[in-house]
Order: C-alpha cells, then structure tokens, then sequence
C-alpha cells in the first residue's frame, strides 16, 4: 500500500443506496431512473464526473428516518462510462478512485443529497481528482 497523501476536502454528491458497495480501483454498474439521481447524473457530468457511493444506516429508533442517516466512509466514483435513455434513465459505470469520511452533510437546494468529504487520496492517487 501506498503513503498516504493530505486529505483532500471536496463538496461530493453522494448516492446512498443500500448493498451497492464500491472500492478504490472497482468498477460497479448502475441504472438510474429516479428523477433525483437522474438530477444528479446530469450535474456531476457537467462539473466533476464524481459521485460518492455510501450506504445508508438505519440507526436504532430511527428506521423510518427520512433521509435515512449515513455512514462515516464511503467511496468516490468517477463516471467512466454513461449511456442516456429515454425519460431521463442512465446506465452508468462507476470506478472507484478513493475512500471519503463525511465530514458533514450540506444544507443544498439540489433534489440530491451533497456532504463536505474529506478524501483519503492513496499519494499515487493525487492526479485523479
């Protein structure tokens, strides 16, 4: 494993969808079709190409929370592949470029949810983002 490199803080859309994981150098097929992930979609291949995976958590008392909480760690995906369809539909494929901590979730006016991340950049990682 590489030296770590200084944490990165970057503004990331995220994409909280249970039991789909992605890591740093993996390739994870999607298909979007709500209406506020295609939002998404759209901004984020207009800006950055990134979208940070991370899986909700139901937290004891709370499982009808909505939005549902977060975990800490997630990962960044950039768009490497994307294919529009009909009615604002995507298929996509994300590759993992590296591990986030939340550092908070922000208070934004878009239909998806952003957070302040903290990237954990392998040193060898540095050129992706």
């Amino acid at each position: 494993m590489g030296e770590t490199a200084p944490l990165t803080i970057q503004r990331i859309a995220i994409f909280p969808l249970t039991g789909a994981v992605l890591f740093p150098g993996l390739h994870l097929p999607l298909h979007i079709f709500e209406p506020r992930y295609s939002a998404m979609v759209q901004e984020v291949l207009a800006r950055d190409r990134q979208i940070g995976m991370i899986q909700p958590r139901q937290l004891p008392g709370e499982e009808d929370r909505e939005p549902p909480a977060l975990y800490d760690v997630g990962c960044v995906g950039r768009i490497v592949d994307v294919e529009a369809l009909d009615e604002g539909r995507f298929n996509l494929v994300l590759e993992g470029v590296a591990r986030f901590r939340v550092r908070r979730e922000l208070d934004v006016t878009t239909p998806f949810r952003q957070v302040e991340a903290e990237i954990e950049l392998e040193a060898e990682d540095e050129a992706v983002l």
